[in-house]
């Protein structure tokens, strides 16, 4: 008789590192073959054997969108791209991705995101009663509905409504008054030496012998966010992987604000 698949005691201390951090979110609810072969493709820390699941896994994304993400995020979490041919770029090792195992910027960008908010949410999800199977795709509007609605309701409409349902309610504004944003602030920023100064203060020191474009690279994205808080308005990063997606973004925010 064939042994059993089943995944050790993921609460044991003893038990490997990524089953403590990554897998035991979902390991209850995806119990599957396929998911049993990629927790313990993924245990092994190898990126070839890992690649190798996904691989198998872009044959049927609509199946497997989650193991698609859980892996893709332990990669990018744990760096183990740094292993490859792509350096210490996670964006070089997406266009890989994309490329050479054929998984789309939607697709992978849809899995992280459901991936990154059960991990995130896990508890309150749990106790809230929230299955895996069929509500997955639930997870994408988590945050919006958070933001725009009491936290309680919240977890009892994602374990009780529709996917398009949820998704609707979510993204609906339950406050009585919106805003347009200010627009932002210009602030000054200069390097000195290995010092950053915003409007003359100084925010941070460089180490020594940091290169003069990660420098630029830093005072730029700091002198932003400086602008937009000086604004009266909030910053909210996001990953993107290129410009394209970027341009989307925008996009939307203009026609979201348009219809305020």
């Amino acid at each position: 008789m064939e042994k059993s698949r089943a995944i050790p005691n993921i609460y044991d201390t003893s038990v490997d590192v990524y089953q403590r951090k990554y897998i035991k979110y979902f390991s209850e609810d995806l119990t599957d073959k396929a998911s049993i072969s990629v927790f313990k493709a993924l245990m092994t820390k190898d990126i070839v054997t890992i690649e190798d699941c996904l691989k198998d896994l872009s044959n049927t994304l609509n199946n497997f969108t989650l193991l698609v993400g859980l892996c893709c995020h332990i990669i990018e979490e744990e760096r183990l791209y740094e292993n490859t041919e792509f350096g210490v770029s996670y964006l070089r090792y997406a266009k890989h991705l994309f490329d050479d195992l054929n998984i789309s910027t939607s697709t992978l960008s849809a899995s992280k995101i459901m991936v990154e908010n059960y991990k995130a949410y896990f508890k309150p999800l749990k106790k809230a009663g929230f299955k895996l199977m069929r509500n997955s795709n639930k997870l994408l509007h988590l945050s919006e509905a958070l933001e725009n609605h009491q936290e309680e309701e919240v977890y009892t409409r994602i374990v009780e409504d529709t996917y398009s349902n949820f998704r609707d309610w979510a993204l609906r504004k339950n406050i009585a008054k919106s805003h347009q944003p200010e627009p932002d602030v210009r602030v000054d920023a200069e390097i000195k030496g290995d010092k950053l100064l915003i409007d003359g203060k100084n925010i941070l020191n460089f180490p020594k012998g940091l290169p003069k474009d990660m420098k630029e690279m830093i005072k730029k994205d700091l002198q932003t966010l400086f602008s937009i808080r000086e604004g009266g308005n909030l910053p909210y990063i996001v990953n993107t992987y290129g410009k394209g997606e970027q341009s989307a973004i925008n996009n939307f925010l203009k026609q979201y604000r348009s219809s305020k």
